[in-house]
């Protein structure tokens, strides 16, 4: 899942910071403010992000000073002492409370993530709603109680979880308020504090929604701050914060952890991700065709689990390839984020160019657009129209990169064995699917695959309950289901020998 806004340099961020104006909307839910200690924070500098479907600024936001972080990470460390100490059970209730305030607003939240992202308005309430299964899910969550591993005569040996104290929760700009919604429920429900910090390209939902809660939450336990280049590494160098979950890039996420070990932070890191897909030749490829292609280009291919390199064995692969063209040729790419298709702009210009460099690296190198445009037009917009390259060679960058877009590789395979050594052909293992008429033979092949997550006969997909951890340059740690609560936990291990050492007991023996 990538996020080129960079927490340690933020390098190509192209928002302006200036004295703050009026904003935009007279409407008070489209004035943002970032959260300490329960209490909305404005600030003498504002950014703005930009409409990636008109390159227009949007509402201003406060940057976070050093002062405002080292205010917000002491009233976290506040909090966190009776947090800590509340019931599983009472904070479990405060995310139902959490999921019943964003259901008021969920349409306004839609709207916010529909412009920051530049998401048509389905996948935007489609995003607001995922998050709203994610505060279910670990509202509902059994209590992670002590385990115990020994109990005789002699003695007790238990495990114990433990909360943390202070988390950092750094977010990408691609599902904003679902990412971040990922990182908040388990972190509080596991008793810690968290300060979430959103991306500079898409900040507004995730402050919104904090900013929604500060009244439901005491002061101190859940707080949000926006900021320049400089509010990554404050947070990640800070010696009171204890943990950082980050999504993002590989190549920030080295510099996340590098910057983190100063103090031996835990990190958890969900990087980038070159998905794989294998397609055997025993499907209907009428069926597994259109539901591949939603795999692929689903929110324009800016997703982590996206399936980029698509392997199709070579008895199936021309009608493989026509069934794919004609699902993708009628969608397109809109200029307007409320039209109701399934692909809108590329989220920043930091993407956008990315993306285009590939497209003019396969039109360079001679390879075959099975369908799309090798030129995308410089406009007014970051869009860019879905595009699928024929059989190109393996070490194309169009194949080995992810070019977190809309464009794709469909490739032939013959040998079992081969096409598993290609799909493991790459420095990231994030997610893959495999698509057969054979269960257990693709089980088989999938659990031969290096990648955190494998799907089975459909497009990779997020769900509360599964764990996602990242292979490789993917990241280390994960999120999701039991053993992401487990992440956000210290685990203690208490000795409890038997032996009596009260005064007299060796006179009694």
């Amino acid at each position: 899942m990538k996020d080129q806004a960079d927490p340690i340099s933020a390098p190509g961020v192209t928002v302006s910071f200036k004295t703050p104006h009026q904003a935009s909307s007279s409407n008070t839910f489209f004035a943002f403010s970032n959260t300490i200690n329960g209490v909305a924070r404005k600030s003498t500098r504002v950014a703005q992000a930009v409409n990636p479907s008109n390159r227009q600024p949007l509402w201003d936001v406060p940057v976070a000073r050093e002062v405002d972080v080292n205010e917000a990470v002491t009233a976290a460390n506040d909090a966190f002492l009776a947090w800590s100490r509340t019931p599983w059970a009472e904070r479990a209730q405060y995310l139902t409370r959490a999921k019943d305030a964003l259901l008021e607003i969920r349409d306004e939240m839609a709207s916010l993530i529909m412009l920051e992202t530049g998401k048509p308005i389905q996948l935007a309430t489609l995003e607001v709603d995922q998050s709203i299964r994610l505060l279910l899910y670990y509202a509902a969550h059994p209590e992670l109680k002590p385990k115990v591993v020994t109990d005789n005569d002699d003695l007790q040996l238990t495990v114990r979880y433990v909360s943390m104290g202070v988390v950092a929760a750094m977010c990408p700009c691609n599902d904003p308020l679902m990412l971040a919604t990922g990182k908040i429920a388990p972190a509080l429900l596991t008793g810690n504090a968290v300060i979430v910090k959103p991306s500079p390209f898409a900040p507004y939902s995730i402050l919104k929604f904090v900013e929604h809660l500060k009244s439901l939450f005491p002061p101190g336990v859940i707080q949000a701050l926006n900021g320049d280049g400089k509010l990554g590494s404050l947070l990640v160098e800070h010696p009171e914060v204890q943990r950082i979950s980050f999504t993002g890039s590989i190549t920030t996420g080295k510099k996340v952890m590098a910057a983190a070990s100063k103090t031996l932070k835990r990190v958890t890191l969900e990087l980038s991700g070159n998905g794989a897909c294998v397609v055997c030749p025993d499907v209907d490829v009428s069926l597994v065709a259109p539901q591949v292609a939603v795999g692929a280009f689903l929110n324009s291919g800016q997703f982590c689990l996206s399936s980029r390199r698509i392997y199709v064995h070579e008895d199936i692969y021309n009608d493989f390839m026509q069934h794919i063209v004609d699902a993708v040729k009628p969608w397109k790419a809109s200029l307007s984020p409320g039209d109701k298709g399934m692909l809108g702009p590329i989220q920043n210009e930091a993407h956008y160019r990315n993306v285009k460099q590939i497209f003019e690296d396969s039109q360079s190198k001679g390879y075959k657009f099975a369908l799309g445009s090798p030129t995308v037009d410089d406009g007014k917009s970051f869009v860019i129209q879905p595009a699928i390259i024929d059989n190109p060679p393996e070490g194309s960058r169009v194949v080995t990169e992810e070019a977190f877009g809309p464009i794709v590789s469909l490739i032939q395979w013959k040998d079992e064995n081969d096409v598993i050594a290609r799909v493991n052909n790459t420095n990231t293992g994030l997610g893959a699917s495999v698509w057969s008429g054979d269960i257990d033979c693709a089980i088989a092949i999938g659990e031969q695959i290096q990648s955190g997550m494998i799907t089975i006969n459909r497009y990779p997909t997020r769900i509360p309950s599964g764990h996602l951890s990242g292979w490789k340059e993917s990241g280390p740690g994960g999120e999701g289901g039991t053993e992401g609560l487990l992440s956000y936990c210290n685990v203690q291990t208490m000795h409890c020998y038997k032996m009596s050492v009260a005064p007299g007991s060796a006179e009694a023996d």
